[in-house]
C-alpha cells in the first residue's frame, strides 16, 4: 500500500512561507507531559528549515541536534561541510529540549534552574514529532543525527515505526554503554558539588570542559598531535568561560537524558528483539576511536539489524567524522538517493 503524504495546497504555500530565510521560528505544545509522569510547562520548541519542502512532503529530513547544539548549528554544518543536500531535501533542523533555545532550564520563566522537570531523550523524540503532527507532516524520507541528535534519531524510529523510510545516525549509541554512564555520572556530580558548595559556575565547569574537550577526541590525538606547549593556550581558552544559552543548568539536564536513553526499552529491555523489529533501512557510521560515545552498543545494533555499517577509525575521536567528511558524505548521499 502506497503511504500517505498528502498535503493541502494551501498548506505547502503556508509551509514555505513559514520556514523562508532559515530563520528561528517555535512550535507552542502548551503543557508538554514527559515519559516520568511530569510535563513541561508552556513548552516550545525551535526549528529552522534548509532547503524546500515538496508539494507532498516527501522530501523532508528530520534533523535533530547534538548536545548543546542549536537548529543554527545544522545550518552551519550543511553549509560548511556541504554535509546534506538541499536542492534535493528540506532539512527541519530542531532544537532539542534543554539547549537553551527550546524549552531549557535557562529560559524557562515558570520551572528556571532545578525547578526544570528531567527530560529524557524520548522526550526530545516525542517533541519531534508533535511538532510533524502539527505541520501534518506524517511521513519523512529520513530523520538523520549524530551524538545526542543520533539518539534521538533511534528513539524515534523505535518509538515511531513507518514515519521515517529510513534513518542516518552517527557517533550516537541505541543505548548508553556503562563508559558512558560513568564518564556523564562524573560530570553531574561535579555539577552538584558545585552547587551545594556555591561555588561560581565558572569554577566548575572548567573541569567539566577540560573533560569534554579530552573525550571529544582520542588519547592519541592528544598525545602525538598536540605538543605540551599547547596545552597551556588550551587550558588559558576553557577559562573564559562564556556558556552562551548552553550554562551548566542545561549541561545537567541533557545529560541526563542521555544517562536514561535505552530503546531496548521498547521491547521488554531485549536489544536483539528492538533492533530486528525495526525495518526502515539504516545507516550507522562510527569511529572506534570514539572516547564521548563509545561505538560499540551501535556496532552490536547493525549486527542484530542488518544496517549498512560506516567504520572509521581516526584519532579525530567524536569528531573523525567531518576529519573524513569526503568519505562520510559519499557514504550518506548515495544512501539519502536509493529508493
Amino acid at each position: 500500500m502506497k503511504s500517505k503524504r498528502f498535503i493541502p495546497v494551501i498548506f505547502v504555500f503556508f509551509l514555505s512561507a513559514l520556514f523562508a530565510g532559515n530563520a528561528l521560528h517555535f512550535v507552542e505544545l502548551g503543557n508538554f507531559p514527559l515519559e516520568n509522569g511530569q510535563q513541561i510547562i508552556d513548552c516550545r520548541i525551535g526549528y529552522r528549515i534548509y532547503g524546500n519542502i515538496n508539494s507532498d512532503s516527501s522530501n523532508v529530513i528530520l534533523y535533530p541536534c547534538w548536545f548543546g547544539g542549536t537548529s543554527e548549528h545544522i545550518g552551519a554544518l550543511i553549509r560548511i561541510h556541504a554535509f546534506l543536500d538541499t536542492t534535493r531535501f528540506a532539512v527541519l533542523a530542531l532544537d532539542a529540549l534543554g539547549n537553551g533555545v527550546s524549552s531549557s532550564p535557562s529560559n524557562s520563566v515558570l520551572q528556571p534552574g532545578n525547578h526544570f522537570p528531567d527530560i529524557s531523550i524520548a522526550d526530545m523524540s516525542t517533541a519531534a514529532y508533535h511538532v510533524l503532527q502539527q505541520f501534518h507532516i506524517d511521513r519523512l524520507h529520513a530523520v538523520v543525527g549524530g551524538s545526542m541528535g543520533g539518539m534521538q534519531a533511534f528513539e524515534f524510529i523505535a518509538a515511531y515505526p513507518g514515519v521515517a523510510d529510513k534513518a542516518v545516525i552517527y557517533v550516537a549509541s541505541p543505548r548508553a554503554s556503562a563508559y558512558d554512564l560513568l564518564r556523564w555520572e562524573a560530570a553531574r556530580r561535579i555539577i552538584e558539588l558545585g552547587r551545594d558548595h556555591g561555588l561560581p559556575e565558572a569554577e566548575y565547569m572548567l573541569p567539566l570542559q577540560i573533560n569534554q574537550t579530552l573525550n571529544g577526541k582520542s588519547p592519541d590525538f592528544f598525545s602525538r598531535e598536540m605538543s605540551r606547549e599547547d596545552v597551556t593556550d588550551l587550558l588559558k581558552n576553557l577559562q573564559s568561560y562564556k556558556p552562551g544559552i548552553f550554562p551548566a543548568d542545561n549541561f545537567y539536564c541533557q545529560s541526563g537524558a542521555i544517562i536514561r536513553h535505552d530503546i531496548s526499552r521498547h521491547d521488554n529491555n531485549d536489544p536483539e528483539r528492538t533492533a530486528k523489529r525495526i525495518k526502515i533501512p539504516l545507516l550507522l557510521i562510527v569511529n572506534k576511536q570514539d572516547h564521548l560515545v563509545a561505538p560499540w552498543p551501535a556496532m552490536e545494533f547493525a549486527k542484530k539489524n542488518g544496517a549498512k555499517l560506516l567504520v572509521l577509525d581516526n584519532n579525530r575521536g567524536h569528531l573523525g567524522i567531518t576529519h573524513e567528511i569526503a568519505k562520510v558524505r559519499k557514504a550518506m548521499n548515495r544512501f539519502l538517493r536509493q529508493r
